[in-house]
């Protein structure tokens, strides 16, 4: 007795979205049915798929005697590649406890990844996740940063007000209130880079009022006194530093209020790291000299001081040639 054509066909799309082939031979012989009725399963399904997944197309390969999936540009299942290397980038920022990282690795692996590369990534990842190193935060104290970061964006997203004590260097613990622009990864830790608010939840979106702060030391997120998202006007747009502008900085960049245009020459090796660190860098001179860069460029900083101290860990000669105190 043959399968039902539902049967057949959920099956047909269960191993499609899985990322394996189906043996036309092996489908026929698993359902019992003739080559008409398998052509007439692959028709009704293409037809399905225009409407539910225009995305998806089913190919055959007559080499192989199979169908297969295949999707356009960004849809579909991960590659293997690409599933090592978001593992990676999680495992080695060690940005979270290991039960999330564990979690969260499972469940893109279980859901993104084609079945035949499944079990060769998770043999990957529990071979690192064994030697896999917690921050001394999450040896300390049983917490997790994530509902804090999702408060964080919520708060971004619907441009209000964000309310939270804070526990700074020293075990002190002081209360906030500020209008987050962005969340930035450094090093290991998470940072919320916001506008410092009065206690009326007013401030003058001024290069001045910015500051930041690191994710693992909220301790308290208050539902706000003021839940109202906020209405600038230009002026204040104008000023606004954006969540663009924070991107385009090196992190010791962020570390102080004094915005500047700054013209420099770097002569030295490691010309790409300092151009994929600060990704504005205007370039404006370029020449080699037996091997080495010698580069002109302008970068607008939110602080000198800190750019000062990113240079340092650079070989080779900088020379600054005009620095611009910029308005806000």
């Amino acid at each position: 007795m043959t399968a039902s054509k539902t049967k057949r066909l959920l099956y047909f799309m269960s191993e499609l979205e899985k990322g394996n082939d189906i043996s036309k031979t092996d489908y026929l012989a698993r359902f019992g049915i003739s080559e008409r009725t398998l052509k007439e399963d692959v028709s009704e399904l293409k037809d399905n798929l225009t409407e539910l997944r225009p995305n998806m197309k089913v190919k055959y390969s007559r080499k192989y005697g199979s169908y297969h999936a295949e999707y356009e540009q960004g849809y579909g299942n991960l590659k293997y590649n690409q599933a090592v290397i978001l593992s990676k980038i999680l495992l080695e920022s060690r940005a979270l406890r290991k039960d999330e990282v564990a979690e969260i690795i499972n469940i893109f692996v279980e859901r993104a990844v084609d079945d035949k590369e499944r079990r060769r990534i998770k043999r990957l990842t529990e071979l690192e996740l064994d030697s896999y190193q917690e921050l001394k935060i999450y040896q300390e104290q049983d917490k997790s940063l994530l509902p804090a970061i999702s408060a964080i964006f919520d708060a971004i997203v619907d441009q209000r007000p964000l309310s939270f004590s804070y526990r700074k260097p020293g075990e002190k613990v002081e209360e906030y209130k500020v209008f987050p622009i962005s969340v930035i990864f450094d090093n290991h830790y998470f940072y919320c880079i916001s506008y410092k608010l009065d206690e009326n939840f007013t401030c003058d979106y001024k290069f001045s009022e910015i500051c930041y702060f690191r994710v693992d030391r909220f301790q308290t997120i208050h539902k706000s006194e003021n839940d109202v998202a906020f209405t600038l006007s230009p002026e204040q747009e104008a000023r606004l530093i954006t969540d663009e502008q924070v991107r385009y900085q090196a992190f010791s960049m962020l570390s102080g209020n004094e915005w500047a245009r700054i013209t420099f020459e770097y002569k030295g090796l490691y010309r790409d790291v300092l151009e994929s660190d600060i990704p504005k860098l205007k370039l404006l001179e370029e020449s080699t000299s037996e091997g080495v860069d010698q580069v002109r460029y302008e970068i607008e900083t939110f602080s000198l001081l800190g750019f000062q101290k990113y240079i340092q860990r650079f070989d080779g000669d900088f020379v600054f040639l005009k620095i611009e105190a910029m308005d806000n």
